[in-house]
């Protein structure tokens, strides 16, 4: 997943330096703060592993006075991942690829075992090669041709407030946020005897970690939080009120920061975190990139040249087919 981090950054910079588009790419440092002791071991061995190096919280005005610890990591890179969207997009179009946005694919059409077209809200498209990116949607899309990938879906919570006076020097990531194969065993699907039982006692309260970073307009964005999904209806409708608990907590002088925004996105998930890239086992011509849970936009860029120019093996969809 590093290597894929490193790979994805240098997409990003080139996108930023020869496209058209511009979404504002730049390095910032990343400051990872334990909050309460019980997080200061993830802290230490997420910092010697990355290079990180002890930070006085105590003595950072941006910070509460009490926090257990911190590190500085450098080498980290903040985007705006509409505007690296649309930049990827754009790319594309002046690179030949045709893109066609509110046509809904409908079902894979195999013939002979081999894809043979995709059918679309605006009629039946000719294939012989598909790649299904579709992320939660990508397992129903998949049963179109008689498959099944075993890939879950979690919800998470982000908000926005207004311009704030002083912008933190970095992002702040919280070291409560599991590793991908962690997360993965909290996002897996209930049984129906486990959704029944839910009738009897409260919801699920899913997890809640911070991570909060500065926008152009000197505005926070504030995250994470994650929560198994059933539908497109949100569910966790107490996340806001939490991730501004998370915040206030790390940083008590955002109390009085208006929130101007909240909002809520389905993410796929895999049975052992990692995301599922390349060719599906039963039907030649067919392939997937998806599985990404919440590290897709620093991740995706590099899986994707992969699963073009070879090297995606790590990621296989085989290895559930073997399981």
């Amino acid at each position: 997943m590093n290597e894929l981090l490193a790979e994805s950054a240098a997409i990003y910079t080139e996108l930023q330096e020869d496209g058209p588009v511009p979404f504002d790419f730049r390095a910032t440092p990343m400051l990872l703060v334990a909050v309460e002791p019980g997080e200061l071991p993830a802290a230490k061995a997420y910092a010697e592993a990355v290079g990180g190096a002890e930070h006085d919280t105590r003595a950072d005005p941006w910070l509460a006075d009490d926090l257990a610890g911190g590190f500085l990591v450098e080498g980290g890179y903040v985007l705006d991942p509409l505007g690296a969207t649309a930049a990827t997009a754009e790319a594309a179009r002046r690179a030949g690829a045709e893109i066609r946005t509110g046509d809904e694919a409908k079902r894979i059409l195999v013939r002979g075992g081999r894809v043979a077209g995709v059918v679309t809200d605006a009629g039946v498209v000719a294939t012989e090669h598909v790649v299904v990116a579709a992320g939660p949607w990508t397992r129903f899309l998949l049963r179109t041709a008689g498959l099944d990938l075993p890939v879950s879906s979690t919800r998470g919570w982000l908000l926005e407030t207004a311009a704030v006076e002083r912008e933190p020097p970095y992002a702040i990531e919280q070291a409560a946020w599991p590793l991908q194969d962690e997360m993965a065993r909290l996002a897996g699907d209930r049984t129906l005897a486990e959704l029944a039982a839910e009738a009897n006692r409260p919801p699920e309260p899913g997890l809640v970690s911070l991570l909060l970073g500065a926008r152009p307009g000197g505005h926070l964005r504030i995250g994470t939080s994650l929560a198994r999904s059933l539908g497109d209806e949100p569910e966790g409708a107490d996340m806001p009120r939490r991730l501004a608990e998370r915040a206030v907590r790390v940083a008590p002088h955002l109390r009085n920061t208006p929130v101007v925004a909240s909002w809520s996105g389905r993410r796929a998930t895999t049975p052992d975190g990692l995301p599922a890239v390349g060719p599906v086992p039963g039907v030649d011509g067919l392939e997937v990139a998806t599985g990404f849970s919440s590290i897709g936009m620093v991740t995706i860029p590099a899986a994707c040249r992969r699963l073009v120019g070879g090297g995606a093996d790590a990621f296989a969809p085989a290895r559930f087919a073997a399981a």
